[in-house]
């Protein structure tokens, strides 16, 4: 994906009318005096680095306590947010999220070292330049039309009825995912790292994420009201129904479905990766009718798994993918690009599958 070493560009135009990276991964940005990047494959190995760290501790435990998380956590340590994450923009993560100040931690030093960390001063508690990060991290995200920036909020009265504001802070943004569980900070910390390490990781398409159950988050203590109020602001919850915890909604704050969103980037992601190691695996791949048509059959690849996987939808006269790849052949490139090797002569599209979120039965009875 962009900002890694690649001779393959990928745009999807998404319009809306009626296996490659992990697609898991979450990178925690944490305030400090140096910008760095640390990856952790483990609860116990953040721990042994960032063990007064509380608020991040609880990231982590509730991303590596899912079954199914991704494999890598990263720790991003930030000045400036926007450039750290530019910087570490090709790390792997899909997720990232800005962590609160916690004031009983440390200010990271150098992400790359021990020395300093534990004697260094409690960081500012300034809570309005922590939003500020965030917002600027949703930005930056939004700008690059892929990936998700997490926030989250406890689920407790306070913070419902001030929704509408905490939305118009980010905008509607379609790459926010808004979270709000738990009664403390602590425990909305754990719900993002549990959120995405539930679900993150699934095979992409296969999931929608309302309806998901996330280890170690309690179903919330709030009315249907309150609840409903959260939904229209487009942020989602945790709560009980039928007798089982689950997420209540599955949408940014843009009001995009998540799992829409994840799926297109698994097939951009996918397609880049693919179209790289045509080129890279082959001796040549010609700029002629045979060569277009190696471009051509692995796109094709790739839409199939990806109708296969559940993120496009299916035809039901031919059972087959609805989906497009057309090619133009060599007579129809211009020949400044055929001098350049470049070929941009692939074009194509598809329907999302989507999936039903909520049914309407109508019965009769006769009497």
């Amino acid at each position: 994906m962009s900002n890694i070493l690649s001779d393959i560009t990928v745009k999807l135009n998404i319009e809306t009318p009626s296996i490659p990276v992990n697609m898991g991964n979450l990178a925690v940005f944490v305030k400090g005096n140096n910008q760095g990047v640390e990856t952790f494959g483990s609860y116990e190995d953040l721990q042994k680095t960032y063990g007064s760290n509380e608020l991040l501790k609880q990231v982590a435990n509730g991303f590596f306590s899912q079954d199914d998380h991704g494999n890598k956590l990263f720790v991003v340590t930030y000045t400036d947010v926007a450039t750290a994450a530019s910087a570490y923009y090709g790390e792997g993560w899909e997720f990232a999220t800005v962590l609160p100040v916690d004031p009983t931690a440390p200010v990271v030093i150098n992400p790359s070292s021990d020395e300093g960390k534990e004697d260094a001063q409690p960081a500012s508690t300034d809570t309005t330049n922590v939003l500020a990060d965030a917002v600027a991290l949703s930005s930056f995200i939004d700008g690059k039309n892929e990936r998700f920036a997490v926030v989250a909020k406890p689920a407790i009265a306070e913070n419902v009825e001030n929704a509408p504001e905490f939305k118009k802070a980010f905008g509607n943004s379609p790459r926010t995912i808004a979270f709000f569980s738990g009664s403390t900070q602590a425990e909305a910390e754990y719900g993002i790292g549990g959120l995405v390490g539930a679900v993150g990781n699934e095979t992409v398409g296969s999931v929608t994420w309302k309806f998901r159950k996330v280890g170690g988050v309690k179903p919330v203590d709030l009315t249907v009201t309150q609840i409903q109020k959260l939904h229209d602001n487009n942020i989602f919850t945790y709560v009980t129904k039928a007798g089982l915890d689950q997420t209540s909604e599955g949408k940014t704050l843009g009001g995009e479905f998540v799992d829409a969103l994840h799926g297109d980037d698994w097939v951009k992601a996918s397609l880049e990766t693919r179209l790289q190691q045509l080129l890279s695996n082959s001796k040549k791949v010609t700029y002629d009718a045979a060569g277009i048509a190696q471009i051509d059959a692995t796109v094709t690849s790739v839409l199939t798994d990806a109708t296969n996987n559940g993120i496009i939808s299916i035809n039901p006269e031919t059972n087959a993918g609805e989906f497009t790849v057309k090619t133009a052949s060599r007579a129809e490139s211009s020949k400044e690009d055929i001098a350049q090797r470049s070929y941009k002569g692939l074009q194509f599209s598809y329907t999302r599958s989507g999936a039903i979120h909520t049914v309407k039965v109508n019965g009769q009875i006769n009497i």
